[in-house]
């Protein structure tokens, strides 16, 4: 197992203290000021998003945001090498909690053993192991308070809505 490759702490820390001082929603406008100044650069914007490189020492070094109701709701930052080894993943995933954990502090919560950390702004920042990478996923106060409801009313995360009980 070869370590990967995976964004600095110092980048890790910029991220979270960047969406740590922001107020929700956040439109496109402040999004884009607060993607430069951590270095992103812009790649494409369309109705539904805006893409941007992170320029972090990754092989893929992807920033995709979602926009809902002409806000930034949340924005999915690819922090290690796209691989096929879970063992690296794992390590580059125990290594980048650690990073956050400096910065936020223990995780909140998890699920899935995925962590996350409650802003005090409302936000939410996951950590996500997926097939082939780890992502750092930054939640604004509207999707965080939709999932915090579902944790509270029980509702599996996992869920395929609509899906289940036969109505025949």
């Amino acid at each position: 197992m070869d370590a990967l490759a995976r964004a600095t702490d110092a980048q890790i820390d910029a991220v979270c203290e960047a969406f740590t001082s922001v107020s929700w929603p956040l439109g496109r406008d402040d999004f884009k000021a607060l993607a430069e100044r951590l270095g992103w650069q812009f790649k494409l914007e369309t109705s539904s998003g805006v893409q941007h490189r992170s320029g972090y020492p990754v092989n893929l070094p992807t920033v995709r945001s979602l926009v809902a109701d002409d806000a930034i709701s949340q924005i999915v930052i690819a922090v290690s090498d796209k691989s096929d080894d879970a063992g690296a993943l794992r390590g580059a995933a125990q290594d980048l909690q650690a990073a956050l954990s400096g910065h936020r502090g223990q995780p909140s919560g998890s699920q899935g053993g995925d962590p996350y950390w409650e802003l005090a702004n409302g936000g939410r920042i996951w950590l996500k192991t997926v097939p082939k990478k780890v992502l750092l996923v930054v939640e604004g106060q509207r999707f965080a308070d939709v999932e915090r409801r579902e944790e509270r009313l029980g509702i599996d995360p996992g869920r395929t809505p609509a899906a289940g009980a036969d109505t025949a």
